[in-house]
């Protein structure tokens, strides 16, 4: 009897982060004849299987509660997550009796769920990496949640580097009794989160590949934010562009959603793509037609057997040239197309990988009349620091980032489709004709050592 009681102690000890183990302690006990005490001791077994048996136990007996709790919601959950490991002989058919259990049950319509806002009365989680690889990024992002926390009620916060088992993590959530959840930020356990399927309003710090009805995403998303540049290519009237773009799976992935989104909505439009091969002025050589103008002007001279005084000639149709490509093959791009008299057509600088806010800053002076489109926080340039700033200071990504979500979890208009919801650090707030939320990048002008905001050719509903 006393080895038994030893040994839920110490199952008890293993649920995670629960505050009251004599609570533990006694869900455990609430299941003597299920318990590992009654089985046969297997001297061979490893300290890692008996600590994964244990852990199968606690899960065990937590999809046992379950069922006894008529909870069929969490019972599936449990199911899933015991699918998912391999179980001993005994635990297997513990499973397989839940399993028929569950299947015998009346099926009933999924929980109602949809996405609303907290209040002062609400009880919000917040799930960040406070520490491991994450833990300057995740203590940036609470700093900004906490400059703008918008209610006198605190919110709690949750670790979520410590947890492997994101299952185990909602154990946990599920005590507080939250009525909002915001993050997690990494990807990784935002999809595992979504799997659990908690019916919570959830503003995930991420972008996933869909959301349910209870959740959205904020961050940036440059795809997204190729709404920005296709405006102001209508906006200004341009229907005969030239694509460049890098070898980068950044630019590739960007210059093919642009050019779907593009021809789909102007299908009669001049749409030309080329890859950087070799250097820029290579590839627009090819792309103007100026190879061709020099091939014949050898051909001419090669037959006349005279020197013959040359110009090379460009193709004159380019209205604009918009570029995915690093800033350092970017700068050489408008002085080149000027090169060729091609004075009035304008260079978009869609950046295949953003620059740090002191790369744009120390490069400013070889910049020519170029738009380029950015989050705003990388043109604050009287910071001077680092491109880690991002992380640990008040004008960076992730501050900004927290700022952001504390701001708009009291906004109505987050609510609601096709919204311009705010202008921020981070870029403009909007929400989609889904009503999912969008960060969309800034238009600026670059041109002789000034970096300006283009306000008039900001995205805006019309």
């Amino acid at each position: 009897m006393l080895s038994s009681f030893m040994f839920h102690k110490q199952v008890c000890l293993r649920l995670p982060r629960f505050k009251n183990v004599a609570l533990c302690c006694a869900l455990a006990m609430a299941f003597p004849a299920a318990s590992l005490a009654g089985q046969k001791e297997t001297p061979s077994i490893s300290l890692q299987q008996q600590i994964e048996q244990i852990d199968q136990e606690i899960v065990l007996l937590r999809a046992e509660l379950a069922r006894n709790n008529g909870d069929m919601a969490s019972l599936e959950r449990y199911i899933h997550q015991l699918e998912q490991m391999e179980l001993i002989p005994s635990f297997q058919a513990r499973l397989d009796q839940l399993k028929e259990f569950f299947r015998h049950q009346e099926v009933k319509p999924p929980v109602e769920s949809a996405f609303y806002l907290p209040d002062d009365d609400s009880n919000v989680v917040i799930l960040l990496p406070l520490s491991g690889e994450y833990a300057v990024a995740g203590e940036a992002i609470l700093s900004g949640i906490n400059a703008r926390w918008p209610f006198s009620k605190s919110p709690v916060v949750l670790d979520t580097a410590i947890y492997d088992n994101l299952y185990e993590l909602w154990e946990l959530v599920k005590l507080y009794s939250p009525d909002f959840v915001i993050g997690p930020l990494d990807r990784t356990k935002s999809q595992a989160w979504q799997s659990i399927q908690t019916h919570i309003p959830t503003l995930y710090l991420n972008q996933l590949d869909r959301f349910n009805e209870n959740e959205k995403g904020l961050s940036p998303n440059k795809q997204a934010g190729l709404r920005t540049l296709q405006s102001f290519i209508e906006n200004g009237g341009f229907s005969h562009l030239l694509v460049l773009k890098d070898t980068s799976e950044s630019a590739e992935i960007l210059e093919n959603q642009f050019r779907q989104t593009w021809l789909q909505a102007n299908p009669y439009s001049n749409y030309e793509s080329y890859t950087l091969d070799g250097t820029a002025d290579q590839t627009l050589q090819t792309a103007l037609k100026v190879k061709r103008s020099m091939i014949r002007h050898n051909w001419l001279e090669k037959n006349i057997q005279t020197r013959v005084e040359f110009e090379p000639r460009a193709r004159q149709d380019i209205e604009a040239v918009v570029h995915f490509l690093s800033r350092e093959d970017a700068v050489q791009i408008k002085p080149l197309i000027d090169f060729y008299h091609l004075n009035r057509t304008i260079s978009l600088w869609y950046p295949s990988v953003f620059p740090s806010r002191l790369e744009l800053q120390t490069n400013l002076f070889a910049w020519q009349q170029t738009y380029v489109f950015l989050p705003p926080y990388l043109t604050q340039l009287e910071q001077q620091d680092s491109e880690e700033n991002q992380y640990d200071n008040k004008s960076g990504l992730f501050y900004a980032l927290g700022e952001l979500a504390a701001e708009i979890i009291k906004n109505p208009r987050v609510l609601q489709p096709n919204q311009l919801i705010e202008h921020s650090p981070l870029g403009t707030l909007i929400s989609d004709d889904l009503g999912e939320l969008q960060l969309l990048p800034d238009v600026f002008w670059l041109d002789d050592k000034q970096l300006q905001s283009v306000p008039e050719s900001q995205f805006r509903y019309e």
